[in-house]
């Protein structure tokens, strides 16, 4: 992972954004994209990427691929997304360690998987029907969100995540508004989550804010960077030679100043931390 391009800060594509997005290219290192809104999409919207593809590197991010799922990963779903992949010379792809469906039915919402070993075998089987089909390229997963205990487990997010980790060639795309969250909403220490999972594996970071709704912190993607998620960057940024961080804001967007301020704060971290030296 070592050899991966040092990409530098980035903002996660959205179509509402794309004339300030063009407007402001010169403070934008990189863009990430939701890889399924274009596995079937018209041509004119494909058009728009290979656009894109002329000012950014681009990032490739699923929400679909469902790696957590008993039964094998649609071959066909795969096949569109190496080609989507190869289109644009994307260095990486990522998705999320969840699943988002079952036996015939979607259902289009990231679920945590089951802390287990037969869930980690399905996870391991999986993972390598994705090498097969994209071989050559750098996969990553994110962690998620999730707002309860899932009865059964038998063991911890982070011993799932590492033995994840440490029996695949897939790298770890780190959502720190995520650790930040669930440490929030499930009462534990995230910087033991974070020295408790194999950081090194880290390639990527998101960063995202969220609002409470009542009592519960929910990732929303819709309001700044918590400034304990600054914080918790900055560790990380000093313990691992990340290649790139994504700002993800999805929806109530700002004056886009504020999203460009963010990517100034998150690259100067960067330029800043012990291992800056060593991301290229």
């Amino acid at each position: 992972m070592r050899d991966l391009p040092h990409l530098g800060v980035g903002l996660g594509y959205r179509v509402p954004l794309h004339d300030d997005i063009l407007a402001n290219a010169e403070r934008i290192d990189f863009l990430e994209f939701i890889s399924d809104q274009y596995l079937y999409a018209p041509q004119e919207k494909t058009d728009q990427l290979a656009e894109l593809a002329r000012l950014f590197p681009l990032i490739p991010h699923g929400v679909g691929m469902s790696i957590g799922t008993a039964e094998p990963i649609s071959p066909g779903y795969l096949r569109r997304l190496a080609s989507l992949v190869k289109r644009v010379d994307a260095p990486w792809f990522s998705d999320h360690l969840s699943f988002t469906k079952v036996p015939d039915t979607d259902i289009e919402q990231l679920m945590p998987l089951w802390f287990t070993s037969e869930s980690l075998a399905t996870v391991r089987r999986n993972l390598r029907q994705v090498g097969e089909v994209l071989a050559g390229r750098q996969f990553l997963l994110e962690n998620i969100t999730y707002y309860f205990q899932v009865p059964g487990n038998e063991m911890t997010e982070a011993e799932f995540v590492t033995r994840v980790l440490h029996g695949a060639e897939t790298g770890l795309l780190l959502d720190i508004n995520n650790v930040y969250v669930n440490s929030v909403n499930l009462g534990f220490d995230p910087y033991e989550f974070l020295d408790s999972i194999p950081l090194e594996r880290t390639v990527q970071i998101h960063l995202a804010g969220g609002r409470y709704v009542r009592d519960m912190l929910v990732d929303t993607h819709s309001a700044p960077v918590p400034e304990r998620a600054w914080e918790m960057l900055a560790y990380v940024l000093d313990r691992v030679p990340v290649k790139a961080i994504l700002l993800e804001w999805d929806q109530d967007w700002p004056e886009f100043g504020v999203l460009l301020d963010h990517l100034d704060r998150a690259r100067t971290l960067m330029r800043a931390s012990r291992k800056a030296g060593e991301r290229r």
